[in-house]
């Protein structure tokens, strides 16, 4: 039986009011009877809630377990590990709810054609519900968490769909991952990041997130999103012919994911997640069709693969990246002038066709949930902003554990250039990202061992 993974907006009563005083849809009645039934269970008890919260990330303080703490973020392994541990929740839910049909339902945030999308369904925003006339606390409801709407630049698909490779390099990252760890792949840092961020509360670090219900309908949607990915023309896998090493081929086909009890874990091989219409995953979702404006957006954005050998092969003629410029020890809210190792680029011979700035080695006790990138190109010249990061996935993490951030200032290229920038210096400040509840917020910072600077020219 093949089982259907629907749209929360073809489920949802979409009123908050009609959420706490009417019947649910039984996919969503299933759910919340689901994450009660798991909530009873003690924190021991590998199909309780805590089990499967903590599988993802273990809160401070928690005792740690061989099942638990095992999110795999900025990670090649971050869409695969994530899909292989929401097949073993649904498993659980209908293990104990005993609906064997029973598929986990995605939140289409982004979805261009329907104006509450981004909007946490009301389902999640409902206090209490009404079952059997009586009037019940409801599961799904966190107080602490936004409701929305999410910005749409933090939604926004076309930035991770236009790549075609599913790993590449830095700077210039892939769908899914990149060929060193520590650094997010173009899904991962949107939408993926910053939904955790913008929805907050327990979604806000990876060691609580797995605690709140409407994490386990986002990651649908983000697994959703590498099903989108697989179906554009011309996308290429790690595992295709020029798509990665032969040593990251090895790893990848190699791995395998497992979950629940210790002793007899639930385990599942990367061809068990690669293909949906496999024993262990045997779903199939709603839709994988992209809203019309947004899929000619795609489109037009779309960057081609390389072509050739080797581990990462690129065309003679393709535009190659260098390293031109690095500072260390950068604090947030720090502004610090950086030199070109190489003195001015000679820009007006060949101006770069893109800027990328790689934020190294970010550590943090308490960071800010997002960061703005602001550059100048000489002490007297306007700030201009190059671009932003959520930094889920550094809140949270051990304190020896490193974050990279890539930001890619190509936008503002002709700003420099206009202001006669030759190539020479430029003055890098990261600040808090100002709107958020915590943007004032002193005790709140982050530290970045190294920031480079990346040009890619011809």
């Amino acid at each position: 039986m093949t089982r259907t993974r629907h749209n929360i907006a073809s489920l949802t009563l979409g009123d908050v009011a009609a959420a706490e005083t009417q019947d649910w849809h039984p996919v969503l009645d299933t759910y919340a009877h689901g994450v009660e039934l798991m909530r009873e269970l003690p924190v021991t008890d590998p199909g309780s809630w805590l089990w499967a919260a903590n599988t993802h990330g273990i809160p401070p303080g928690t005792p740690a377990r061989p099942a638990w703490g095992q999110c795999a973020h900025a990670s090649l392994f971050f869409l695969p590990w994530h899909r292989a541990y929401l097949a073993w929740f649904e498993g659980t839910i209908r293990a104990l709810t005993g609906d064997d049909a029973w598929g986990l339902p995605y939140w289409d945030y982004s979805d261009a054609d329907n104006p509450h999308a981004a909007f946490l369904p009301a389902e999640f925003r409902a206090p209490t519900r009404t079952v059997d006339g009586a009037v019940v606390d409801n599961p799904l409801f966190d107080p602490a968490r936004n409701d929305g709407p999410i910005p749409a630049d933090d939604i926004d698909l076309v930035p991770a769909l236009r790549e075609s490779r599913y790993v590449g390099g830095v700077p210039d990252v892939g769908f899914g991952g990149t060929d060193r760890d520590r650094r997010f792949g173009d899904v991962e840092s949107t939408p993926h990041n910053w939904v955790h961020v913008d929805i907050a509360g327990l979604m806000e670090s990876p060691s609580t997130a797995g605690q709140d219900p409407i994490f386990w309908l986002h990651h649908a949607n983000i697994d959703r999103l590498w099903e989108v990915w697989l179906a554009l023309p011309g996308s290429l896998r790690l595992t295709d012919p020029g798509g990665a090493s032969a040593f990251l081929v090895s790893q990848w086909q190699s791995a395998i994911f497992w979950f629940g009890s210790e002793q007899s874990p639930s385990t599942y091989t990367m061809d068990d997640v690669e293909d949906l219409t496999s024993a262990k995953m045997d779903y199939e979702y709603e839709s994988i069709a992209l809203p019309e404006v947004v899929a000619q957006a795609v489109a037009a954005a779309r960057r081609a693969a390389p072509v050739g050998g080797g581990p990462m092969p690129l065309d003679e003629a393709e535009a190659r990246w260098e390293p031109v410029a690095a500072t260390f020890d950068l604090d947030s809210e720090e502004e610090r002038e950086i030199s070109f190792q190489a003195g001015p680029l000679g820009l007006d011979d060949a101006p770069p066709s893109r800027l990328v700035l790689e934020l190294a080695g970010v550590r943090a006790e308490r960071p800010h949930a997002a960061y703005v990138v602001e550059v100048r190109s000489a002490p007297d010249q306007p700030s201009h902003r190059a671009g932003r990061f959520a930094t889920f996935g550094l809140a949270g993490t051990a304190p020896e554990e490193e974050r990279n951030y890539l930001v890619d200032a190509s936008a503002i290229l002709s700003d420099l250039l206009a202001e006669g920038w030759t190539g020479g210096q430029l003055s890098v400040k990261v600040v808090p990202e100002e709107g958020r509840p915590d943007s004032d917020d002193s005790e709140r910072a982050i530290h970045v061992q190294q920031l480079t600077v990346y040009a890619q020219t011809p």
